[in-house]
C-alpha cells in the first residue's frame, strides 16, 4: 500500500526541482563576449594626417608621408583626376616642382612639414585652367610610441563564436531537460514504494541539480553586429581621395539650366524596312531537308542570296500527268529538232540558210522549254535571303507542307532598327523637335532619335497617332526588335532653376537625398523636394541650390561605405 503522505512529499520536491532549470541549471546573465583578462593592448595608430583644401579650379589633398609629400589633385567640379598638371608648390624657404605619381591624379612633393608645420601654396595649371590653392597648417604625422617592455609575453586571445555555442548548448539543454523530467518522475514512484524518507529524497534531488547546474543557457555570448544605420541628414561622410579616385566619385556642380520641355510616350522598337524581311513560299510546297543546304537558327547572320531552305511543290496526280505529258512532249519536240538541224547542216549548200537559221532557233526554245517545265514544274525551289542580316524567327521543319501564306524565316538587320510611338497627346505630336528613348531592359543609358515622320491619321486600335523614329545605327545594338522603351519627345523649352541629373538622386529612410560634396574629402546626405522630372533632369524646389556639387556617379558606393 502506498503512503500517501510520502507520495504528495515526493511530488512536492520533484517539482521543486523540475522548476529549477531556469535558476539552477543557467548561471545566466554573463556576457561571454568579454574577459577580463589582463592583456597589454596594442597603442592607437594615429596614421597619415590630411589636409585639404580647394581653389577656383581645383582641390588638392597633401598627404605627408617620411621625407616627401603625396598630392592628390582632382577638379573642383566634376571631382574627376587632374593628368598632367604643371604644379609649382612653396612652403616656407622651400619651392619646387610636383612629380607625377604612379596613378591618376597623385603627384609627389620632394618636401615634408618640420614639426610646428607650415602652410603651402600651390600654383596648378591644366587644361587651360590657372588656380591658386592655399593648404594651411600642414603637419608632420605624429610619432608612434614604442611600447614598453615588461617582460611579459603579450597575447591575441581567441574569441570563440559564442552564438554557436549558445545555440547547441541550448538544444543539448532542451533534450536534456525534456529527459530529466521523465527521469524524475519515475525515480520519485520507484522511491515512494521502497518508503524512502522525504528528506532522503529531497537530497538526491538537489543533488542532481547541482549535477545538472553546470548546464548553462540564456547568458550574453557577444551579441551579434548590428546592421549600419542610415546616414542621418547632414552628417558627414569621409571618404579619402585615393579612395574617390579609385572608385571613379564623380560630381556636378547645380546651375540654372535650359531644359527641353518633354513629354513621356510609349513606343516599341520596329525594324527598318530595308533591312528587314520575311521569307515566305510562291506555291505549296513541301519542305525537303538538303544537307547541302542547312536549315538556319535563330541567330545566325545571313548574306543575301544565300540559300535557306530547299522546297519542293505538290501537285495533285492529274497536275503531275499534265506536266509529264507537257514535259515529254517537249523532249520529243527537241529530239527531232536535234535531227533535223544535224541533217540540214549535212547538206551545206544544198539547203536555204535560212531554213538552218529558223531551225536552230527552234532548237533553243525546246531546250529552254524543257529546263522550264522540269525545273519549276516538278524539280525543286530554293527560298534565298533576300537582305543580309541575322535570322530571328526559323518555322521550317522538314516534312512539312507549307502555303504561300507562311512566313518560314525572319530576317533583321540588327544595325538598322527604328522606334514607333504612340502619341495622344495631338498638339504636342505637332511639335516635336527631338526625342529621346530610355528602357528599363537598358539602365541608365538613352537613345537620341531621329523623326522620320508621324501619320496623319489616328490609329483605330489604340486611338492614337503613330510617329516613327530612326535608331542612330552605333546604338542600335544595344537594342533589340519588339523591345517597349519610353520615349521623352520635346516639345519645347523650360527653365529650370536648380537641375541635379536622375542618377543623383536616391532613397534613403524612406526620403529622397542626394550627396553632396563639402570639402574634398568630405560629403553630406541632403534631403531633397522634386519639383517635376523633366528627361535625364530632376527640379529640386528644396534641399540644394546652385553651386552646390552633388554625386552623379558613386552613389551606392557612397552609401555602402557611409
Amino acid at each position: 500500500m502506498v503512503d500517501l503522505k510520502r507520495l504528495r512529499a515526493a511530488i512536492a520536491v520533484a517539482a521543486l526541482v523540475l522548476a529549477t532549470p531556469s535558476a539552477v541549471l543557467g548561471h545566466g546573465g554573463e556576457d561571454h563576449g568579454a574577459h577580463a583578462v589582463a592583456v597589454a593592448a596594442p597603442p592607437p595608430s594615429s596614421g597619415h594626417p590630411r589636409f585639404a583644401a580647394e581653389g577656383d579650379s581645383f582641390q588638392a589633398v597633401l598627404v605627408p608621408e617620411d621625407g616627401r609629400t603625396v598630392l592628390y589633385l582632382a577638379d573642383v567640379d566634376t571631382n574627376a583626376p587632374v593628368l598632367g598638371a604643371v604644379i609649382e608648390a612653396g612652403a616656407g624657404d622651400w619651392q619646387g616642382l610636383a612629380q607625377v605619381g604612379g596613378a591618376a591624379g597623385v603627384y609627389d612633393l620632394a618636401w615634408a612639414p618640420g614639426p610646428t608645420g607650415a602652410d603651402v601654396t600651390l600654383m596648378v595649371s591644366a587644361g587651360g585652367k590657372d588656380d591658386l590653392v592655399l593648404v594651411t597648417a600642414v603637419r608632420p604625422r605624429e610619432a608612434t610610441p614604442a611600447a614598453p617592455v615588461t617582460g611579459e609575453t603579450s597575447f591575441t586571445w581567441w574569441k570563440p563564436d559564442w552564438s554557436v555555442i549558445e545555440t547547441i548548448d541550448q538544444r543539448i539543454l532542451m533534450a536534456a531537460g525534456g529527459a530529466g523530467a521523465l527521469v524524475m518522475l519515475v525515480t520519485t514512484a520507484v522511491l515512494v514504494r521502497r518508503r524512502w524518507t522525504s528528506r532522503t529524497l529531497v537530497a538526491l534531488f538537489l543533488l542532481g541539480g547541482a549535477t545538472s547546474a553546470s548546464a548553462h543557457g540564456g547568458e550574453d555570448h557577444g551579441a551579434p553586429p548590428s546592421p549600419q544605420p542610415p546616414a542621418a541628414p547632414g552628417a558627414p561622410i569621409v571618404m579619402p581621395k585615393p579612395t574617390q579616385f579609385l572608385l571613379g566619385v564623380r560630381t556636378e556642380r547645380i546651375e540654372a539650366r535650359e531644359a527641353a520641355d518633354t513629354i513621356r510616350v510609349v513606343g516599341r522598337v520596329v525594324p527598318d524596312p530595308s533591312g528587314y524581311a520575311r521569307v515566305q513560299p510562291s506555291q505549296p510546297a513541301r519542305i525537303v531537308a538538303d544537307p547541302a543546304f542547312p536549315i538556319p537558327v535563330p541567330g545566325q547572320a545571313v548574306t543575301r542570296g544565300q540559300v535557306l531552305a530547299v522546297l519542293e511543290p505538290t501537285l495533285s496526280m492529274l497536275e503531275k500527268g499534265d506536266k509529264r505529258a507537257a514535259l515529254y512532249r517537249v523532249e520529243s519536240e527537241l529530239a527531232i529538232t536535234e535531227r533535223d538541224l544535224a541533217r540540214l547542216e549535212t547538206l551545206g549548200t544544198l539547203v536555204p540558210a535560212r531554213q538552218v537559221e529558223t531551225t536552230r532557233i527552234r532548237l533553243d526554245q525546246l531546250r529552254k522549254e524543257k529546263v522550264q517545265v522540269g525545273g519549276i514544274a516538278l524539280g525543286r525551289e530554293l527560298l534565298m535571303a533576300p537582305v543580309d542580316g541575322l535570322v530571328t524567327d526559323v518555322h521550317v521543319v522538314p516534312g512539312e507542307v507549307v502555303t504561300p501564306e507562311r512566313v518560314l524565316v525572319e530576317i533583321v538587320n540588327p544595325s538598322r532598327l527604328r522606334v514607333e510611338a504612340v502619341i495622344h497627346d495631338f498638339t504636342a505630336a505637332r511639335r516635336i523637335s527631338a526625342a529621346t528613348a530610355a528602357t528599363k531592359l537598358v539602365p541608365d543609358q538613352t537613345f537620341p532619335l531621329t523623326l522620320l515622320g508621324r501619320s496623319p491619321k489616328i490609329d483605330p486600335a489604340d486611338q492614337g497617332i503613330h510617329a516613327i523614329f530612326q535608331v542612330a545605327p552605333a546604338q542600335a545594338e544595344f537594342l533589340s526588335l519588339g523591345m517597349p522603351v519610353d520615349v521623352f519627345l520635346a516639345t519645347g523649352t523650360t527653365h529650370l532653376r536648380s537641375a541635379v541629373p536622375r542618377e543623383a538622386v536616391t532613397e534613403a529612410g524612406g526620403r529622397q537625398v542626394v550627396f553632396v560634396r563639402t570639402a574634398p574629402e568630405v560629403f553630406e546626405v541632403r534631403p531633397i523636394r522634386i519639383n517635376r522630372t523633366i528627361g535625364p533632369l530632376v527640379e529640386v524646389a528644396d534641399g540644394v541650390g546652385p553651386g552646390d556639387r552633388v554625386v552623379t556617379q558613386g552613389v551606392e558606393q557612397i552609401r555602402a561605405g557611409r
